[in-house]
């Protein structure tokens, strides 16, 4: 198998993985772990839990968005091509109509990343001004597992574009 198509693959797994895991945490905590810590514990003890948890779980988050942040960019601005197809930043081979639905979409998907970074950080982070986040983390839980799914929804429908693109025209004609 071709080296740079294993770089590729590996870059897009670890991308794959790290969304799982940015979005599989917080889905556990909103709909298992804070009602079953709210319905038994205590206030104290309930607090106790979290700090304890977020403790851990903030360098995690930290170690996420990096990870997240740089195959994303690898896979937007690197162009690598194995046997004549472009396989990441594909958008610089599409026509016009196509490069701007890529990048209305990748620019939705941007800001709802960038929104999903900021809550995963203040939920789990320790800075007093941000307390109020946390104080109602049902709330803002809910509001980045619904940003998620805008990203994963753009995420799609980037996928499957270009509809007319330079190469896919080269195959028609």
């Amino acid at each position: 198998m071709d080296a740079k198509l294993l770089l590729v693959m590996a870059v897009r797994w670890v991308h794959i993985v790290t969304a799982m895991l940015a979005i599989g945490a917080p889905f556990f905590v909103r709909f298992a772990l804070l009602p079953a810590a709210t319905r038994e514990l205590d206030e104290a003890t309930h607090q106790k839990l979290r700090a304890a948890i977020n403790a851990r779980w903030r360098i995690i988050v930290y170690v996420l968005i990096t990870l997240f942040i740089l195959t994303g960019l690898f896979q937007f601005l690197v162009p690598v091509r194995v046997e004549g197809v472009l396989l990441t930043a594909r958008w610089k081979e599409f026509l016009a109509p196509d490069k701007r639905a890529y990048h209305m979409l990748f620019g939705i998907k941007m800001m709802a990343a960038l929104a999903i970074f900021f809550l995963a950080s203040a939920l789990a982070g320790r800075t007093q001004g941000l307390a109020v986040i946390r104080k109602k983390a049902a709330v803002f839980l809910s509001v980045l597992l619904a940003l998620a799914a805008i990203v994963v929804a753009c995420s799609n429908a980037l996928r499957y574009l270009p509809r007319g693109s330079a190469q896919v025209l080269q195959i028609d004609q």
